[in-house]
């Protein structure tokens, strides 16, 4: 015989489904991730496009692409805080590029490239040959605040940047920056197995609460197997 304690299920029922969806979430995310590794290994080591012809490809994403070095860069110059291909922590030299008309989201606007690297000790990189599309990074807790007056910037405020760069708009749907050696923080930071890790730890926590609603129905004598 089960007769539910009426308080405790109804905090019972959201909580659990509560659980079961995040379990339910990260197992996606697992998959999605997955997919997007294996997407950006096969584009790896392919034709190099111009960088207008991959923007404007709305057929196909365009991010973890090898670009060539577009022409026709402004001159104007800011240093975003970050690291080399190699992982060498300095200034990625950025300047900015009109945005062509075709890619919706950002026409009219601009976006940053990086035409160089700067180490903290001052040694200057070659230019990189190929560049990616990138999402610029999202501000972070800690990240040090950004000196618009001096050119150096640590997180991505497109207001601060363009009154960096003259008052132009800038867009932060992408950027061109050089590829890093293995893959992109954005699918390296957490991978696939990780994700699978939080959704069983999810979904043990809805095992868990399950066991105690039903512990506490036994408790309190809600809950036989017997029949008296």
């Amino acid at each position: 015989m089960f007769r539910p304690l009426p308080i405790l299920t109804l905090l019972f029922i959201p909580a659990l489904a509560l659980l079961i969806w995040l379990g339910s979430w990260q197992f996606g995310r697992m998959a999605e991730k997955a997919d997007a590794i294996a997407a950006w290994e096969a584009r790896q080591g392919g034709e190099v496009l111009d960088w207008q012809a991959a923007l404007c490809d709305i057929r196909a994403s365009f991010t973890g692409i090898d670009i060539r070095p577009p022409e026709g860069v402004d001159s104007a110059q800011i240093r975003f805080h970050g690291r080399s291909a190699s992982g060498e922590l300095g200034w990625r030299l950025m300047s900015p590029l009109e945005v062509p008309a075709c890619f919706d989201p950002a026409a009219g606007d601009y976006m940053l490239v990086q035409t160089g690297f700067e180490t903290f000790e001052g040694a200057v990189l070659p230019a990189p040959s190929t560049l990616v599309f990138a999402r610029p990074p999202e501000a972070g807790l800690f990240d040090a605040a950004n000196n618009p007056e001096t050119g150096e910037f640590f997180r991505f405020e497109p207001d601060s940047l363009s009154s960096a760069l003259g008052g132009r708009p800038m867009t932060g749907e992408a950027w061109l920056i050089e590829a890093e050696n293995g893959l992109p923080p954005h699918l390296a930071n957490v991978p696939p197995g990780q994700h699978l890790g939080y959704a069983l730890t999810w979904w043990g926590l809805a095992i868990g609460l399950v066991a105690v609603y039903l512990l506490m129905h036994v408790q309190a004598g809600r809950l036989r197997f017997t029949r008296r």
